[in-house]
């Protein structure tokens, strides 16, 4: 009992020594309810279809699909991003319970790092050099310099000290570079209805992190989903209230560059760029949105209607050398025979680019990750990783 005691005191003590402040540096991770699990991905999936019996097709190199990653009773319940540094070394994210899986030999073992006994998930992980960045509903940023076996936090509550009680939620993380990065969100302020946009930023490797107070995003109230950095200055943002807007001058002003609104209002929760003219922004009920002079002009994209006619939610966006690939989502417990699209780099001719005609492999309805590196891309579902290649060269 004695034990316990101490136990509840030490993280109580670390919880309120571990608050970030804008000159104040990240702490070691201590008194989280951290569990670690070493997988071993042969042992997960040996009794999936999907992995025995490769019965799915890319349908764009007509090659069979690899599942890297299955959750068979592993406590894991969802994945909601992930991020490659190369083929070999790259993470997964989700919940419940703030879940992290590493893997540093292209899938074929993983290290879990589990952070809560609660329902909260990550929603977003970056690289920067070897440093890994996990954000989600959570006031901390975490951080793990040796893929997974030692964490660090920042306790970005105090940031918003002007502001009153704010309760942060983050959706996305990116780098521009190995020092530069932005994490965007949502903030509940206490006693009001309203949240407030959120956008952090670091010059130093994530050492230290601040708020960004943006002028012209002030009637944005449900949140920042996604964004794109071009650089330090240049940036573009989508929100959850159907817009998009740009910066200049790294996030301190913002102009509108895109708008959804009376009945053809749609959240906006997905952006990509393959350079500062060619881009796609996404949104609820497969809307998509094409642009090829740097915004000024948008024109929608006719998503392929899903299963018994519904359009998906596009979830994610990437672009490769030869096309755009989009990964979509339905709310439910939905099984359909496509989740991921392609899109030529000009915004013509949508069509499947994962496929499977068999009634015993269908993909389930929530997907939402997907990253090319070199010629293969991974992909994620709520329960599976998949590899694949992004062309037949």
């Amino acid at each position: 009992m004695k034990i316990l005691q101490s136990l509840i005191l030490l993280f109580i003590v670390v919880l309120h020594s571990c608050k970030g402040q804008n000159n104040q540096e990240e702490k070691p991770l201590t008194g989280f309810n951290k569990v670690e699990l070493i997988l071993d991905n042969e042992f997960i999936s040996k009794d999936t279809i999907t992995q025995q019996n490769t019965s799915f097709l890319n349908a764009t190199t007509t090659q069979n699909v690899s599942v890297l990653h299955h959750i068979e009773e592993t406590g894991f319940h969802m994945y909601n991003s992930l991020a490659f540094k190369n083929r070999n070394v790259g993470i997964i994210v989700g919940g419940a319970g703030l879940i992290t899986r590493i893997t540093k030999d292209g899938g074929k073992t993983w290290l879990e790092n589990r952070f809560s006994r609660f329902g909260n998930p990550f929603y977003s992980a970056a690289f920067s050099g070897d440093n890994i960045f996990v954000i989600g509903d959570s006031e901390y940023i975490f951080t793990t310099p040796d893929f997974g076996k030692n964490w660090s936090v920042f306790n970005t509550k105090e940031l918003f000290e002007k502001r009153g009680r704010i309760s942060p939620k983050y959706y996305k993380t990116r780098f521009v570079n190995d020092k530069i990065g932005f994490i965007v969100g949502s903030g509940y302020i206490s006693g009001e209805e309203n949240s407030i946009s959120v956008i952090l930023k670091t010059v130093d490797a994530g050492k230290t992190w601040t708020t960004i107070e943006h002028m012209g995003l002030e009637k944005e109230t449900e949140g920042i989903s996604d964004f794109v950095a071009f650089s330090e200055k240049e940036i573009i943002v989508v929100t959850f209230s159907g817009r998009s807007y740009k910066s200049i001058d790294g996030g301190s002003n913002w102009q509108l560059l895109f708008e959804t609104d009376g009945e053809d209002f749609v959240n906006l929760n997905s952006i990509a760029f393959l350079n500062q003219n060619i881009g796609l922004i996404g949104g609820l009920n497969g809307d998509l949105f094409y642009t090829d002079n740097s915004g000024n002009d948008w024109r929608k994209i006719d998503m392929p209607k899903d299963g018994d006619g519904y359009k998906a939610n596009i979830s994610d966006i990437i672009f490769t050398k030869e096309s755009a690939l989009i990964t979509t989502s339905i709310s439910s417990d939905y099984y359909r025979d496509t989740f991921v699209y392609q899109l030529n780099i000009d915004g013509t001719n949508c069509r499947p680019f994962l496929i499977s005609e068999s009634e015993d492999v269908l993909f389930t309805g929530e997907s939402f990750g997907i990253q090319a590196t070199a010629d293969e891309v991974f992909i994620l579902d709520r329960d599976n990783l998949y590899k694949t290649k992004t062309s037949n060269k």
